[in-house]
């Protein structure tokens, strides 16, 4: 796994994403961080204008920079595209059966993958989290670095990351190409909120509650992916968490990736096993969207109305799902590459 031609290959099938990513990481940190600098030099001079009125940088203005803002949205993209190149698109090009002719086993050749992303997001994250750091301290804001704490702005966006790399990855060792690969990235990514948000307006409509947990309750946070990378874990438990499911998900990636079959590249999924139950789930899954989206449309105190138009938009996202998603477990999307 830690062969140079391994690297290479993979490298090379991925370098112009991985050249964005780091584009994206000088965007978010750096660049941000002299912009903001900026914005807060003006925020106080216009503060010396006023009478009685000081301006000071909260915690979430230095979180913006290293663990939040929009470009963490950006750079989870980014992972999911870097994850579907280095799994997804060699099914579709048929470069998974060269590179399975390799004198390597196909642990090493999952784990070196894993090791080429990792090793990436790593060293671009700390290469631009230093000078970031350093242009804060270095102006007169610094003691906004005093506000927040390691564990918010440096691990739990770190490992978070890494995490987030190695689910979408894991994602790549069950389905069969690259747009599988990422829909269903994106799909289980936001899953569990997902599922809380529907059941929770399905409740409402209806007027009754089996529970009541809150928009987003930290239990399900914890148990969605998409927000180890936007962060939402600077907390120890939360750090602890990203360490775990990134050790479970590498483990259970590597033995998938051993078992994968490649008469089934360019399908949706590898695994034939897994179409009942994604085709039932996802049908759900919209189906509930439909009712609740159509349910939004009827006015709030009209509640034998609102019951209506839920079921009529349920119905009819059923009837939608059943055939799109019939559709697309069978498709076989293939194209011609060139073997690296």
């Amino acid at each position: 796994m830690l062969n140079k031609a391994l690297w290479f290959q993979n490298y090379k099938q991925s370098k112009l994403l991985i050249w964005s990513l780091f584009v994206l990481f000088i965007l978010q940190m750096p660049i941000q961080a002299i912009l903001s600098i900026e914005t807060w030099n003006e925020r106080a001079e216009q503060a010396g204008e006023a009478e009685e009125y000081v301006y000071e940088v909260q915690s979430w203005d230095v979180q913006q920079i290293f663990s939040q803002g929009t470009f963490t949205i950006f750079i989870a993209l980014a992972i999911i595209f870097f994850a579907v190149l280095l799994v997804g698109l060699e099914r579709n090009t048929r470069r998974n059966d060269f590179t399975f002719s390799l004198p390597f086993s196909r642990r090493q050749l999952y784990l070196a993958k894993w090791l080429l992303g990792t090793a990436i997001i790593t060293v671009f994250f700390i290469l631009n989290f230093l000078p970031a750091y350093f242009i804060i301290s270095a102006s007169e804001f610094d003691y906004g670095l005093h506000l927040v704490t390691s564990l918010e702005i440096f691990w739990a966006p770190l490992l978070g990351y890494i995490f987030f790399f190695t689910f979408a990855l894991f994602i790549g060792t069950v389905t069969g190409e690259m747009i599988s690969q990422t829909v269903l990235t994106l799909i289980t990514g936001f899953l569990p909120m997902i599922l809380l948000t529907l059941t929770q307006e399905f409740m409402r409509v209806h007027n009754f509650y089996l529970f009541s947990l809150g928009s987003q309750p930290r239990p399900i946070v914890y148990l969605t992916p998409i927000y180890y990378t936007i962060g939402q874990m600077g907390e120890l438990i939360g750090i602890s968490l990203a360490v775990l499911f990134t050790v479970l998900f590498l483990y259970a990636g590597a033995v998938l990736y051993t078992r994968n079959k490649v008469e089934h590249n360019g399908e949706f999924f590898i695994f034939k096993q897994i179409n009942p139950v994604f085709f039932t789930f996802l049908t759900v899954i919209a189906s509930l969207f439909g009712g609740s989206l159509v349910a939004s449309l009827a006015p709030w105190s009209a509640d034998a109305l609102r019951i209506i138009a839920y079921w009529i938009g349920f119905t009819t996202f059923l009837l939608f799902a059943l055939l799109a998603v019939r559709r697309l477990i069978t498709m076989n999307v293939t194209f011609r590459g060139k073997p690296m």
